[in-house]
């Protein structure tokens, strides 16, 4: 994208959440349970930015991190009461596609999580054609030895991977998985009863009819899964950052289509639970 088609999408999507009335915007709290704060983030927008925008959108709350990972523990320091940091894989983005298949992965891994309170290693993509590779392996395991979480962006096959190596690891599936269909992730939800969890993000407009009504088959799949669900971001740009309001405006509109109580629970308590951060409850 040019930085003027950049900064003309900008100007659409601001004027398009200017739209949306700030009392409906920022009614209902939101946990963000999958977000980035990294190294093209950081040259345009200050810890202090980021959470002056948690505080006008109602955000009690984020999972945050980086490439590099330096820029988490920064968003960290500012706020250490409102962000959860996580540990990422990649030192830079070239790390993505392939940090499975090298072993220099591993490289101080473990020195980083001594050093710094990660509770998790995350968000790391990850196909089922590696599903045997021996650094996710590894990965897993040192997740299960410190009682890590990880969050995987990835097909169903790892999420069962993670679960054959490490019974009690706790996993936040992202973006509703890779088959997003509400029969398909049940069906991972009932191999993995205790602690798999999915989270919402990036896919609030896949929610609607063409009415803009909650579909009626992730109306059922929410209400029967509300304890496993966790409603998310992923702020994957400095666009998306500074578009962070019409995004929570869309998820704030599925949202209230739900009953209240389902509601409270996706959007931010499953989230204090699971982070045992009840100091945060709004």
């Amino acid at each position: 994208m040019t930085m003027k088609a950049f900064l003309r999408h900008t100007l659409l999507i601001t004027s398009l959440a200017a739209l949306i009335p700030t009392s409906q915007a920022n009614t209902l709290p939101i946990f963000d349970s999958h977000s980035h704060y990294s190294l093209a983030d950081s040259r345009v927008l200050s810890p202090a930015q980021i959470i002056s925008r948690y505080d006008k959108y109602n955000v009690i709350g984020a999972v945050i991190s980086s490439t590099p990972t330096s820029k988490a523990e920064l968003l960290y320091q500012h706020a250490p009461k409102r962000i959860i940091p996580f540990l990422s894989l990649y030192k830079t983005k070239a790390n993505k596609p392939n940090w499975m298949l090298d072993l220099n992965t591993l490289n101080d891994i473990e020195a980083q999580l001594d050093a710094f309170p990660y509770q998790g290693i995350g968000e790391f993509h990850i196909f089922k054609q590696d599903t045997y590779s021996p650094v996710l392996k590894r990965i897993i395991q040192i997740a299960g030895e410190r009682s890590l979480m990880l969050q995987i962006h990835g097909d169903a096959e790892i999420v069962d991977r993670i679960f054959e190596i490490s019974p009690n690891v706790q996993v936040i599936w992202a973006h509703l998985g890779t088959k997003p269909t509400p029969d398909f992730l049940a069906s991972l939800l009932k191999r993995h009863p205790q602690n798999l969890y999915i989270d919402t993000s990036v896919r609030d407009g896949e929610f609607f009819d063409d009415r803009g009504r909650l579909n009626p088959e992730w109306e059922g799949f929410f209400i029967q899964h509300q304890d496993r669900l966790l409603a998310a971001v992923d702020t994957f740009s400095t666009l998306r950052w500074l578009t962070v309001g019409h995004t929570l405006s869309k998820m704030r509109r599925w949202l209230s289509q739900l009953p209240p109580d389902v509601a409270h629970k996706i959007a931010y308590q499953n989230a204090l639970k699971l982070f045992d951060r009840p100091d945060l409850t709004p």
